[in-house]
């Protein structure tokens, strides 16, 4: 033990590449804050850091840390505030580039977890950077798109680029606030924020440049805030790595290795046209060869990635939690919810565009409340997850669900707003946060450090594409009740009829609820657990002690292939 703690004493002193556990670190902080606390009693301290949580080493002050979590919602927000800023201006652009509702698509989830896994062995901070300039780039070549070849195209690439920034963020998020206390739920319930809320800023924001411009001018501040952030982040996101300080060329190899290259061509072909087809299907009609073909190689390629994941060692989706049958139940309650969610928000901006004729300025205005409820949610969780059973939440959110898209049924040309939109906007994203925290932070509890990026990769996917199948099915029955519809039919029905499939998607949600045993979640430990726990965590680096396992081995529990590797050595 003398041994272990000169060793941590010693790579303290080495900076940023120090193996000692995050922590021990956090301890020796605390306690310096006591030493010079002017006489304030250390054990007061003490209790106060133990209930909320001390702030993690990885940050230097409060200002970074508070810095970094409006970084990680933002990049949560990133593809929910595109949808949202693509919405409002759906209209303009059709007319603009004659371009049908369906064709304005997004491709974000078929990458999700490929980014997840690059961003955890080869660095989150970069993969993170990148992302963020390559949305910023990708945002202000959109504005000058002349056809709707390259809308799409276009489109799909800032997809793509949304798809790299959530994953990383998450992975340092939950990195660096890996012990449960007040303060990591407060982070993670800011964060989780970022998805219902971006749909609705995304809409204001970029609402007001086109109504004061044009639709163009909506991606051309899509692009400057974005390369802003994108160069705050340089100062602002931590360094919160899952590997082992070691040489470049140490970590390409490790990641060569361990990337699992089959998996992530399956599961971007098997994503990818699946999406396709269900983004296609309601213009060019489900029975259309191709639409067909890809809903069969799409199905089989999912299948087929499912099948290599239980072979692979290191895979994409470590099939292993699905055992847990609480994380089974949870994760599709929070897809149903989030699905009926993001129909439901698409729809009613379409319907304010179509039969209320607002322009985008006047659609922003009217989905404000939806933000303003959002931040107000948020905090509730935030105080409440560390003492409410997380079951009688997660209920709640998906009762919310239904009475909000319930409300919208009855919604008609000329009916008052605040007798059924306000209420259904303050219920729906009441839902949204509530479930999004929980399951949220159960997820990212479910698999090691080292692989926290991968866990946000497979939640965010699961979401993507369960979105993107929600959209699907409302789409194909809007289409299916207009044109069935004679040319002076009621124009609320369509809208009536894609509410009711938002209802039942919430329904079913809740169909999983009764089976959730989820306690509370994010309760502080002692700090003296803590500190003796950690004290058992130091272990020496890679590149200065080769006689035992690296500390991402021992997090990956693969202590037994580890003595085989030093073994060969």
């Amino acid at each position: 033990m003398a041994d272990k703690t000169a060793a941590g004493a010693a790579a303290t002193g080495g900076g940023d590449l120090t193996p000692t556990s995050r922590d021990t670190a956090r301890r020796s902080d605390i306690d310096g804050d006591v030493e010079g606390s002017g006489g304030e009693d250390a054990a007061v301290v003490k209790k106060k850091a133990s209930t909320i949580g001390e702030r993690p080493a990885c940050f230097k002050n409060t200002f970074q840390e508070v810095m970094f979590v409006f970084m990680a919602t933002v990049a949560m927000a990133t593809n929910t505030f595109l949808t949202g800023a693509t919405v409002i201006v759906t209209a303009a652009i059709g007319k603009d580039l004659g371009m049908s509702q369906s064709q304005i698509s997004l491709t974000a989830g078929a990458f999700q977890l490929t980014i997840g896994q690059l961003a955890d062995l080869l660095g989150r901070k970069a993969v993170f950077l990148f992302g963020m300039g390559c949305f910023s780039a990708c945002a202000l070549i959109v504005a000058f798109a002349q056809n709707p070849f390259w809308m799409d195209i276009l489109c799909g690439l800032l997809g793509l680029a949304s798809a790299m920034v959530v994953p990383p963020a998450i992975g340092i998020l939950g990195a660096a606030y890996d012990v449960p206390s007040q303060r990591k739920n407060w982070a993670f319930a800011s964060f989780s924020a970022g998805n219902p809320l971006g749909f609705a800023v995304g809409s204001i924001v970029c609402g007001i440049a086109a109504r004061i411009f044009n639709w163009r001018a909506s991606f051309i501040l899509l692009a400057i805030i974005w390369a802003i952030l994108g160069v705050a982040s340089f100062w602002i996101v931590p360094d919160v790595e899952a590997f082992e300080p070691a040489p470049l060329k140490t970590r390409l190899k490790i990641a060569l290795e361990r990337f699992d290259s089959l998996g992530t061509i399956l599961t971007i072909l098997g994503v990818g046209m699946f999406t396709a087809a269900l983004t296609l299907g309601p213009g060019d009609g489900w029975k259309a060869p191709h639409v067909i073909a890809m809903l069969i190689v799409g199905f089989f390629l999912l299948v087929a990635f499912i099948f290599w994941e239980n072979y692979w060692p290191h895979p994409l989706m470590p099939l292993h939690i699905w055992k847990d049958r609480t994380f089974s139940l949870l994760v599709p309650t929070a897809i149903l919810g989030m699905m009926s969610f993001t129909s439901s928000n698409f729809w009613l901006a379409l319907y304010m565009q179509e039969v209320s004729e607002y322009d985008a300025l006047n659609v922003a205005v009217h989905l404000l409340p939806q933000v303003i409820a959002g931040i107000f949610w948020n905090i509730v969780a935030a105080s409440i997850l560390h003492k409410v059973n997380n079951t009688l939440i997660m209920t709640l959110g998906s009762v919310a669900y239904v009475i909000a898209n319930l409300l919208l049924t009855f919604q008609k040309a000329g009916t008052l707003y605040w007798a059924f939109i306000f209420p259904s906007l303050v219920l729906n994203v009441f839902g949204a946060d509530f479930q999004f925290n929980v399951t949220n932070m159960y997820v990212m509890q479910a698999l090691p450090a080292h692989q926290q990026s991968l866990a946000g990769g497979i939640f965010n996917m699961l979401i993507r594409l369960g979105s993107t199948i929600g959209l699907g099915i409302s789409t194909a029955v809007y289409s299916s009740v207009k044109a069935a519809q004679p040319e002076d039919g009621d124009v609320n029905e369509p809208f009536r009829m894609v509410y009711f499939v938002s209802v039942g998607l919430a329904a079913l949600g809740c169909l999983f609820v009764p089976f959730l045993r989820i306690g509370t979640q994010g309760n502080a430990p002692a700090i003296e657990s803590i500190a003796d726990a950690a004290a058992t965590l130091v272990e020496p680096s890679i590149e200065t002690d080769g006689e035992k396992p690296s500390l991402w081995e021992k997090e990956a529990g693969k202590e037994k292939s580890a003595s085989a590797s030093i073994a060969e050595k």
